[in-house]
């Protein structure tokens, strides 16, 4: 039986109205984001460097929901406790992970068993911060320069000591980049932790560690030790007295860095507002001095932003394990 044409109106809009109720519902509950507390799952220990910061942040973050903002410490495994914390979260918006670069771009082909994969189970927020790494030797060096550091090493392949906090870490593989894109062939000495790979080059045994300037500050400061050169891309405010490395060694460019991420599922409006107020968070005046405290320099942006330097950071990284026949263990 045909029907009127006043009815058929009648009936699509009716239609169109019961098909909106669904997305109507989740713009209000986003929009009523966050209804409690909010918690960041963190692959630090309490009282590290990107574990102070979020909670600087969370607190401007508390402030501004009217939440509590919950730091969720998961230490161990070069990250991938975290990360199988994040990935074990339900989807409902209250948990996020704020973590370190490696567990994305390192560790998954570094440590065997690793099951997640960053593009099939999670979705970048923002970049946080990042931290590059320094290139210092003692006080007392004869080299003066990344220059002069790269000659003697070029002249003298596998006889100049470069001491990081342990193989495959993220100051190991910056070290070997720094070799591979110069062409010297460093003697890498891999100590159990920044602290005794410090003594060692304080001491002499090695001539010269990787670390982000956080950790060697310090002994610059008080004369002990000097930086050749800072591994970032760009020049960040407090370290102009460093020259970047990559000035005299182009493709030498390596960070620390820091991002948000959520499992994948988790509303995109949620998503949208969070990266907005972490990334105004991220930028008041009190974080940018405390982070650069900490040795560490807001660097927020967009998720497609994030997702590219993902990329990015992966594929620099994979060059280099697969050049140092790194594999999993």
């Amino acid at each position: 039986m045909s029907q009127n044409p006043s009815r058929r109106g009648a009936i699509a809009v009716a239609l169109s109205l019961l098909s909106a109720v669904p997305l109507t519902h989740a713009q209000g509950a986003a929009a009523k984001w966050p209804a409690q507390a909010v918690r960041f799952v963190v692959p630090f220990p309490a009282g590290s460097a990107p574990d102070v910061l979020i909670r600087h942040v969370g607190a401007k973050l508390g402030e501004k929901w009217g939440q509590g903002v919950i730091v969720d410490n998961k230490p161990g495994g070069s990250g991938v406790i975290g990360m199988n914390a994040i990935l074990a979260a339900p989807t409902d918006g209250y948990t996020f992970g704020f973590v370190q670069g490696s567990a994305i771009s390192v560790a998954p082909s570094t440590i065997k068993g690793v099951s997640y994969d960053f593009n099939r189970d999670f979705v970048p927020v923002t970049l946080a911060a990042v931290a590059p790494f320094m290139l210092a030797v003692p006080a007392n060096s004869p080299y003066k320069t990344l220059a002069d550091f790269i000659a003697a090493a070029r002249a003298k392949p596998q006889g100049i000591e470069v001491a990081d906090n342990g193989r495959g870490t993220a100051p190991h593989l910056a070290s070997a980049l720094l070799g591979l894109q110069s062409g010297a062939q460093f003697l890498e000495v891999h100590y159990p932790g920044g602290a005794q790979a410090m003594q060692a080059t304080l001491g002499g045994q090695t001539q010269m560690m990787v670390e982000t300037y956080n950790v060697v500050a310090g002994n610059v400061q008080g004369g002990r030790m000097r930086i050749l050169a800072s591994m970032g891309d760009r020049v960040e405010a407090g370290l102009e007295p460093f020259p970047l490395a990559s000035k005299t060694v182009p493709g030498a460019v390596a960070h620390g860095w820091f991002a948000v991420i959520a499992k994948k599922g988790v509303d995109p409006l949620v998503l949208a507002k969070l990266n907005k107020d972490m990334n105004e968070a991220l930028l008041l005046p009190d974080v940018i001095a405390k982070s650069r405290e900490l040795g560490t320099y807001p660097r927020p942006g967009t998720p497609e932003q994030l997702a590219r330097y993902i990329a990015d950071d992966r594929k620099t990284w994979q060059d280099v394990l697969d050049k140092l026949n790194i594999k999993p263990e």
